[in-house]
């Protein structure tokens, strides 16, 4: 099994086999863009590939059938190098198309004309040419109004947008301008038509456009502004698109709400692995580190290597041995075992993230207020009980008991010094 069939992904292929394999993959749905009329997202659908991978590739391995889908001469080498449909500005096809009719526009000698009449005298529509004018050429129309009023041939037609349309369109305007919402996002919640809105803009505030167009480039370029909420390069704002936040709400609720890993919540509501992984990485990277034990201000990037942490699912796993643990202290194998752990790497974890309960395991509180380990105490408590009441030696006393002496006295001379004390007022009495 190759890696198209595995991944259904050419760009995953070594660069020499692209060519052939994006031939193979994209064969039917050229044939039929080549024969047919329809659109490239039209035949991408009929043919079950992407529209913008088959617009890329007839950009690249076909452009002889865009030109002539677009009527372009298809010898003009000239054409190899540009862009058919540029993102902004007028498309070469409309250029060729309406370039003498605004030169026309623009020359004194067709003055007497309006732009109606010069577009009759070339074969083209009269609104299409006035858009592609107030678009592209705004300035020759404003020449042209001066000149007809001083020569005294002006029509008196009102030129720019109507009262109405102003007042219609000014929440729309307002909201376009100073949020980083669509055209047809803004259109949809102020209710206006969005083509309506879409010629006002583009017509009465270009400035607006350019701003709005200088901020998508800017956030495109700006890794530090790909977070949701932001405006990406695109216009839209920076974010999953709606069937995926479907897709993955099942499993986001059990990964917020749960401590079950990954690989369990996978299988228990069936959608990607590695979707899901990519889903949580670059849309909720606070609630992977949140499971990580992290305090994420959304902004700074986190240490993992060297920041202390734990998971969330280990912690749920040891949270009710400690529980028990802390209620009622006794020796951690015991509580291990009682709970299904592993002594080991139960004790590894109380370690690392319960260090005083640790400590504390296996200790006995003396009068003193001093921590001593239980074996210890074990081992020497009846030999310091009787130390405490009686004025025999201490080495006597040792001897007795089978405990090496030097080991004894720096016990109590570390923990039990109120000991020594009262066996020395014994001594004193006797």
């Amino acid at each position: 099994m190759n890696l198209l069939t595995t991944t259904g992904k050419i760009s995953c292929l070594p660069k020499e086999k692209r060519k052939n394999a994006a031939q193979k993959k994209y064969a039917e749905a050229v044939a039929l863009y080549a024969a047919s009329e329809l659109t490239i997202r039209q035949v991408a659908a009929k043919c079950g590939v992407t529209a913008s991978g088959l617009s890329a590739h007839i950009g690249k391995h076909h452009r002889n059938l865009l030109f002539s889908r677009y009527g372009l001469n298809v010898n003009d080498e000239t054409l190899r190098k540009i862009k058919v449909r540029p993102p902004q500005g007028q498309s070469y096809r409309a250029h060729i198309k309406y370039k003498d009719a605004i030169e026309a526009c623009g020359d004194v000698a067709y003055i007497e004309f309006n732009v109606s009449q010069v577009a009759n005298l070339f074969g083209l529509d009269g609104p299409a040419l006035a858009a592609q004018l107030r678009v592209h050429y705004p300035g020759i129309i404003e020449q042209r109004e001066k000149i007809r009023q001083r020569l005294g041939i002006a029509d008196n037609t009102h030129r720019g947008p109507r009262q109405w349309c102003i007042e219609a369109y000014s929440e729309a305007l307002q909201m376009y301008r100073d949020t980083d919402m669509s055209i047809p996002a803004v259109a949809e919640k102020c209710n206006v038509s969005k083509s309506g809105f879409t010629q006002f803009m583009r017509f009465y505030h270009k400035d607006v456009i350019r701003y709005k167009a200088d901020r998508r480039r800017k956030s495109a370029n700006d890794r530090c502004r790909r977070k949701p909420g932001n405006l990406a390069g695109n216009g839209h704002l920076y974010g999953p698109k709606p069937e995926t936040v479907a897709l993955y709400a099942p499993a986001l609720q059990l990964y917020k709400t749960t401590t079950l890993t990954i690989d369990e919540i996978v299988e228990k509501t069936g959608v990607p692995s590695a979707g899901f992984k990519g889903y949580l990485q670059q849309w909720y990277r606070g609630e992977k580190l949140r499971r990580r034990g992290f305090e994420w201000d959304g902004e700074s990037e986190v240490d993992l290597q060297s920041a202390p942490h734990y998971l969330i699912s280990t912690a749920g796993k040891y949270a009710e041995a400690i529980d028990s643990l802390k209620k009622t202290p006794r020796a951690i194998a015991e509580v291990a075992k009682e709970f299904g752990h592993n002594p080991d790497v139960f004790r590894e974890y109380l370690k690392k993230h319960e260090p005083e309960l640790a400590n504390a395991q296996g200790m006995v509180l003396l009068s003193s207020g001093r921590l001593v380990k239980r074996s210890a105490m074990e081992k020497y408590g009846a030999a310091i009980e009787e130390y405490s009441k009686t004025a025999e030696s201490l080495k006597s006393i040792a001897s007795r008991h089978g405990i090496t002496y030097s080991s004894i006295i720096n016990f109590i001379t570390r923990n039990c010094p109120e000991v020594r004390e009262s066996h020395n007022k014994l001594m004193e009495q006797a």
